[in-house]
């Protein structure tokens, strides 16, 4: 039994020692680095949403009848102009009876009011019955009300015909034709959308457990594929949803020129902020044991990439929170970690600190091509001597 156990501790530091003997026989690496920082993180959630518009409706008609004139979809309209309009002909005709019958009515009342007036002085003369004058009142009075009504009829009758000239309730683009032109339409039935793009907003769902931090902001984050930037809050909804516990946020896009129904991001706090080691989420390096990052440090053999076991805890943005699962190993804030390339980086392996991303793709290269350009330009000028030479 003894003998198994130290054949396999002595196959493990042949295995080790065979590591770290390739490690150091590989080439050095090209390699991005940035300092781990201890920093505030807060966990963030990005929930969806959309810009909407204040005012998005669909202008019905207030009378039925065939439609003559509606506005091009795209037109862009001022509060009060006419969008669509219905054949008012019947209707001018009805507005002329109704305004011959209040003057019928008006022509009755004037003559039973002078009945009641001649009818009272042969009263008082006792030349006519009472029971005439109190007829004559009742006649004059039914007048009055025959009055009133053909004046509401007339009143009525206007109205429809202002109702023939379908006026915008506000400004806004034509978004979409909903009845076409020549089309019978009914009382009630929906013409045009009419959405008004002056006032934008944003409507979007957050987790409703994020009450206690949207209380307390001002603004948040939103993207989109058109930009980013903060939204102003408008609008609390403290009322979720049984099934999605979702509410709703509303922001002011006002500042923004982002078309109606474009799809958001926004970031929303989910929890308190602490402070952590971070770095960024490229530094992560995921392999089959596990996620490990790839410290620099600086030996007498020149600049060694180690590789760290650590935990990662909550993110913020291309932050995310790391602690060392080694006991013995600990990272410290403004360690050299690196970012890119170390894909294929092997523990105790030799890097090039490069500072951006173009001189870690294309430096070797470039120093083989000035070689290259170099050793050229040796052999042409040995050329022309040796050309000089014969002559």
């Amino acid at each position: 039994m003894n003998k198994v156990i130290k054949l396999l501790f002595m196959s493990v530091l042949s295995f080790s020692f065979t590591l770290a003997v390739s490690a150091q026989q590989f080439p050095p690496a090209n390699v991005n680095v940035i300092s781990a920082k201890i920093t505030s993180l807060a966990p963030v959630v990005w929930v969806s949403g959309t810009v909407v518009s204040q005012n998005d409706a669909d202008i019905a008609a207030e009378i039925s009848g065939r439609l003559i004139s509606l506005s091009a979809i795209g037109a862009r309209v001022n509060k009060g102009d006419v969008i669509a309009g219905i054949d008012d002909k019947q209707l001018k005709i009805l507005f002329k009876e109704e305004q011959a019958n209040v003057l019928n009515s008006r022509a009755s009342l004037r003559f039973l009011e002078s009945e009641v007036t001649r009818k009272t002085l042969l009263v008082k003369q006792n030349l006519s019955p009472a029971t005439e004058l109190d007829k004559a009142i009742s006649e004059r009075d039914i007048a009055k009300g025959d009055v009133i009504a053909a004046q509401a009829r007339l009143a009525r009758t206007e109205q429809d015909l202002a109702y023939t000239q379908l006026k915008a309730p506000f400004a806004g683009i034509i978004a979409q034709r909903i009845a076409s032109l020549g089309e019978y339409v009914d009382n009630g039935s929906a013409i045009v959308r009419l959405v008004e793009t002056a006032n934008r907003e944003a409507t979007v769902f957050a987790p409703i457990v994020a009450y206690q931090f949207l209380k307390q902001a001002k603004q948040l984050v939103v993207e989109s594929p058109l930009g980013s930037g903060s939204a102003n809050i408008k609008a609390l909804v403290p009322v979720a949803n049984a099934r999605s516990h979702l509410m709703e946020v509303r922001l002011d896009m006002s500042t923004f020129d982002w078309p109606i129904g474009l799809n958001i991001k926004a970031k929303v706090a989910n929890g308190l902020s602490a402070m952590a080691l971070a770095v960024p989420r490229d530094a992560l390096v995921l392999r089959r044991d596990g996620v490990s990052v790839f410290r620099v440090n600086k030996t007498d053999k020149g600049v060694i990439a180690e590789q760290i076991p650590v935990d990662v805890g909550i993110g913020m943005d291309d932050l995310v929170a790391i602690s060392s699962t080694s006991s013995t190993t600990e990272i410290s804030d403004g360690d050299l970690i690196i970012i890119r390339g170390a894909e294929r980086l092997q523990s105790g392996q030799s890097v090039v600190i490069k500072n951006n991303n173009h001189k870690l793709i294309s430096g070797g290269i470039e120093q083989d091509n000035k070689d290259a350009d170099g050793k050229a330009a040796d052999s042409i000028a040995v050329s022309k001597q040796n050309g000089k030479g014969s002559q």
